[in-house]
């Protein structure tokens, strides 16, 4: 029998329209792990400290996604940049069972492109995009020089994302191999 699955809505607070994801990854994933699934998920590039709670209590890195969901808690925040403080909401949707043919964690879902690392938290954010966007601004030449070009705000990116989910998803397998021989 396989191990449940959590289905988790990531979703970058104070973004409109909203910035989210939708994965599923094994109820057993360690809150130190969620991390690194929603670095990937959003395309952060874990340049900076994060951490977890629950209301106003932070989490210890080994709580489990499942223990959570079975104490009947569905949303927890996450912070990532105390800087930045992108503050995202994670939303415990379901418990489900496996699809032997799939591998954890994987991405279901998704809308919106994450911000770029170091770029002034959510109003620096929508300051890039107004830069950008307009070849007027007295800032567009330098955004552009430091993002490296424009930036469409629709395209996820969901090749990259699926692949360094893979990347955690093989890395998971890797002790469950071990343990075997």
């Amino acid at each position: 029998m396989s191990e449940p699955i959590v289905r988790l809505k990531i979703v970058l607070d104070d973004t409109d329209p909203p910035i989210w994801r939708r994965v599923e990854l094994p109820a057993t994933t360690e809150l130190k792990e969620l991390h690194r699934i929603t670095q990937a998920a959003m395309g952060w590039e874990d340049e900076h400290l994060h951490g977890f709670q629950l209301g106003r209590q932070k989490l210890g890195r080994r709580v489990q996604l499942g223990e959570l969901s079975a104490s009947g808690i569905k949303r927890l925040g996450y912070l990532y940049d105390m800087g930045d403080s992108w503050q995202h909401t994670l939303r415990i949707e379901k418990t489900l069972a496996a699809d032997p043919k799939q591998s954890y964690p994987r991405l279901v879902d998704g809308a919106g492109r994450c911000p770029p690392e170091d770029c002034g938290g959510i109003p620096g954010f929508y300051a890039l995009l107004e830069a950008l966007g307009d070849p007027q601004h007295p800032d567009h030449e330098d955004r552009m020089d430091w993002h490296g070009g424009g930036f469409n705000v629709d395209d996820i990116d969901a090749t990259q994302i699926n692949k360094r989910l893979a990347k955690i998803a093989a890395r998971r397998k890797r002790p469950a191999a071990k343990h075997r021989s």
